[in-house]
């Protein structure tokens, strides 16, 4: 397996930025940014999934849950903390790891690799400028909501 490493400039000020706002307000914005950003390597995913059988492409989502409700709890200590998931749920999760892999008797597929491989590059560069631009909004959100309390 390669390694890859980026440097992505920027954040600093983001998370500045964050710091300005509410914690709910930073975390539906980090929410909304992270499924956005993920959004077109699920479709690509669900182009390249076999359908032999099953429902294997409709259950590859985009989504914050993942695991048990006891596993999210461990992970979801840190209150501040934004995890957004993209892949097969539980419904397509039998024949994903087959598929994608392969078996003794099946040979591997690689759609989430495809994905991946096509979607990678786009999914960092320009991270900071489009977090930046979410962040902008919601503030101005904030910022009206605020008048409107008065």
């Amino acid at each position: 397996m390669s390694r890859t490493q980026f440097q992505i400039k920027g954040l600093r000020q983001c998370n500045e930025a964050l710091g300005q706002l509410p914690r709910h307000i930073g975390k539906a914005t980090l929410t909304r940014f992270g499924k956005r950003r993920l959004q077109p390597m699920a479709d690509t995913a669900k182009v390249n999934a076999p359908v032999d059988e099953g429902d294997l492409e409709s259950s590859i989502i985009v989504g914050t849950k993942q695991g048990t409700p006891g596993q999210r709890r461990k992970r979801s200590a840190d209150k501040a903390t934004v995890e957004v998931y993209m892949g097969p749920t539980a419904d397509g999760y039998p024949q994903a790891l087959p598929q994608e892999f392969g078996s003794p008797n099946n040979p591997p597929r690689g759609y989430m690799r495809k994905a991946w491989d096509q979607h990678s590059g786009g999914l960092l560069g320009g991270l900071a400028r489009d977090l930046w631009g979410a962040l902008a909004a919601a503030s101005k959100r904030y910022a009206k909501r605020l008048a409107r309390k008065g």
